[in-house]
């Protein structure tokens, strides 16, 4: 291929492809191997070797008229080859984090070749990588006939003009990327983070059941979802649940009555959860009616009250409030919520507030001394005053008292972990035997000890274990995946 009396073609490109891909507008090509061409494709390996076998022996490519009469392509041979080094430096930089030089390195590419768009795609990117968006968006804007109805390219796009404040440009360009792409994830995504779409798991435990909406036809959607199939009342809680932290409370408020229809007798998760929905989209009057309705039902239930309290303070009446408190410290005393709406500040995190209230709830313990929920009060105003040391001693004076309560306990352990106390977190699992059936917060806490002590096999196994528990939602699985991943398996 390389003898003086090889015979070339030069083989014309499309030119869109060609500058997506970044090789010269014509390539030579050996006439021996053109027919083969077709079922053997053009690596980019065989191009480099055929362009330099060209420019070195080929006697047209040595012919001063012939080169004068075709420059440009000349110059796209000659840079194609002159690039290659450069590419592989631009590469070995941004793997060092040498991202100024590397960028330099791009741009001497884009300069030696400007119908290189791949190059020019790719300096743009890290342009933007670096903050520097007006000049990415620039490069973008010179090479968008080439790389127009390409959805990665649109996207790209789409996330600078949302740097410049330009949703509305954004959206027209993560449109442009769906039509090429109807299930590209990044255009989709992009969508759901501008709240065009909504990014719905309809069963929060399984990955595979991600979905896009139109953000204003989620409960639309999900009524059909529903319908389709048999559900029990615990669906309809989990679904409720799930929405209502994403803060799409119509889905809550209509899962939630859905849940309380599939249940015989009195659904209390669902009644709380339908009147805290009614609250926050703003139907106060309908809360309250909820509420009180809810009051007769439940009895001596703290939660109920709690929410009549909730809804009682959010109509103005302080004194209803007031006293639906004392109902629910009456039928549950160590209700953390009552205790703190009764004797907690409004700014729960103020050191001075809660300090001035810390007598108040120190006598509440004492006077509730057998109560656990009192001395976890106490200890959370502890924590809020600075006295870490006091408010461990009462978490677990508090876990004493209430051994079977994996919330509390996760708590305490969660604070021991805050001041690295990771030895007595393992030390109280080890007390525990039947700790992998208990609540996920536990053993999560447990990886984190382990990983705090350097035992990175027990804490990979626990994460591991974690992730393949098909009852957790998807997003705590996938973040015990990540720590699995983090942590490695060995001490």
């Amino acid at each position: 291929m390389s003898d003086e009396g090889q015979e070339w073609m030069l083989l014309p490109m499309d030119e869109t492809v060609a500058r997506r891909q970044g090789i010269p507008l014509k390539v030579p090509v050996p006439k021996e191997e053109f027919e083969g061409l077709a079922d053997e494709g053009l690596s980019g390996e065989k191009l480099t070797g055929w362009i330099k076998g060209f420019l070195e022996n080929a006697p047209v490519a040595k012919d001063g008229n012939w080169r004068r009469r075709n420059s440009e392509i000349v110059s796209q041979l000659e840079g194609f080859i002159d690039k290659q080094p450069l590419l592989e430096k631009a590469q070995r930089l941004f793997a060092e984090n040498q991202f100024e030089a590397a960028m330099k390195t791009l741009k001497r590419v884009t300069v030696m070749m400007p119908d290189d768009h791949s190059s020019r795609l790719n300096y743009a990117n890290a342009l933007a990588n670096q903050g520097q968006h007006d000049k990415a968006f620039k490069q973008l804007r010179q090479i968008r006939d080439t790389w127009k109805g390409d959805p990665d390219f649109h996207v790209t796009v789409a996330q600078l003009q949302v740097t410049r404040n330009n949703n509305d440009a954004a959206v027209e360009e993560l449109l442009l990327a769906l039509e090429a792409k109807p299930d590209h994830f990044g255009a989709m995504d992009a969508l759901a983070k501008l709240g065009v779409l909504a990014k719905i798991y309809e069963d929060p435990r399984d990955a595979n059941s991600l979905t896009f909406v139109r953000a204003d036809s989620v409960l639309d959607y999900l009524t059909q979802h529903w319908d389709s199939a048999e559900r029990d009342a615990d669906y309809y809680l989990e679904q409720m649940g799930y929405h209502a932290i994403e803060q799409r409370y119509d889905v809550a408020r209509a899962a939630a009555e859905r849940a309380i229809a599939a249940t015989e007798g009195v659904c209390h998760r669902g009644e709380e959860g339908r009147i805290e929905a009614l609250r926050a989209l703003g139907d106060a009057a309908g809360a309250l009616e909820a509420a009180k309705a809810y009051v007769e039902q439940a009895g001596d239930r703290a939660a109920a009250h709690i929410e009549l309290s909730r809804c009682l303070a959010a109509t103005g009446d302080g004194d209803g409030a007031r006293a639906a408190v004392d109902a629910a410290l009456k039928a549950d005393p160590g209700d953390q919520e009552a205790i703190a709406l009764k004797l907690w500040p409004d700014d729960r995190n103020s050191l001075q507030e809660v300090g001035e209230r810390l007598p108040q709830i120190e006598a509440y313990a004492e006077a509730n001394a057998e109560v656990p929920g009192a001395w976890r009060s106490l200890a959370r105003a502890k924590l809020v005053t600075g006295a870490d040391e006091e408010s461990l001693q009462l978490f677990e004076k508090a876990v004493g008292l209430a051994p079977e309560d994996d919330d509390l306990r996760s708590e305490w352990w969660s604070e021991l972990a805050r001041q690295t106390k990771y030895d007595v977190i393992i030390a109280d699992s080890e007390k525990i035997e039947n700790l992998p059936e208990r609540d996920w917060k536990l053993r999560w806490n447990e990886a984190e000890a382990y990983r705090g002590l350097n035992r990175a096999m027990e804490a990979r196994a626990v994460y591991m274990q974690l992730n393949s528990d098909d009852t957790l939602h998807v997003d705590i699985r996938k973040r015990a995946k990540r720590a699995a991943m983090e942590t490695g398996g060995g001490d």
